[in-house]
């Protein structure tokens, strides 16, 4: 029966957290209020408090949530690249699977363009999200000094400065993606990004190849 319960409330939750995406996609963030993100699921605003204990709770975890499920589905499934053709592999399926998936491409475009970030609320969620907004920039260097141990990257290239590079990339064309305002293909322009970065820190042998 408490295992029941457990999963309930983890249903609930879930719940929660989907009307809310939809409510402040909708209205935003600070115009959103629990009794309507509540009444999107027949619950009562007691329900949404008992989960949450304010609109920062609550998007932190959608936060969360969200960047957890597509980690998950990257990073977490696949072995660990060992050189730059699988590292673009990863990437690629990353891209593709961003593409698809309109619910995140939705949650997305709240976050970037229409979540109103004041100083405080920017602050509070870094604090309350900082294990998940982390690791991919960690994963991602421990890749890229992997493959320079290996001979595949120039040892005269700053490991630091490099994952900072794909990094911006990344949220740079994903950013223009969301906006809509171009029509172009996520996964193509990732992919030119990541090759035009690449050729130019190869050593020579690789280049050859």
């Amino acid at each position: 029966m408490v295992r029941r319960t457990k999963e309930e409330a983890e249903q609930t939750r879930d719940a929660i957290l989907d009307s809310a995406l939809d409510v402040f996609y909708e209205k935003g963030f600070s115009r959103t209020t629990f009794d309507e993100i509540a009444k999107r699921i027949n619950l009562t605003k007691g329900a949404v408090y008992w989960h949450f204990r304010n609109k920062v709770d609550l998007l932190a975890m959608l936060m969360k949530k969200k960047f957890s499920e597509k980690h998950q589905q990257t990073w977490e499934k696949y072995t660990p690249p060992q050189t730059l053709a699988e590292l673009r592999k990863l990437l690629e399926m990353l891209a593709r699977s961003t593409e698809a998936d309109p619910a995140f491409c939705k949650f997305l475009f709240f976050i970037i363009f229409q979540m109103e970030w004041s100083e405080a609320v920017a602050a509070r969620i870094a604090e309350k999200i900082r294990e998940i907004s982390d690791y991919p920039w960690f994963e991602l260097k421990e890749t890229l000094t992997l493959i320079q141990k290996s001979g595949e990257i120039s040892t005269e290239v700053d490991i630091d400065e490099l994952t900072n590079l794909v990094s911006c990339m990344w949220r740079g064309v994903m950013n223009a993606f969301i906006s809509k305002r171009r029509p172009f293909s996520l996964t193509t322009t990732v992919l030119a990004g990541f090759d035009l970065i690449m050729d130019g820190i190869k050593t020579e042998k690789h280049k050859c190849a």
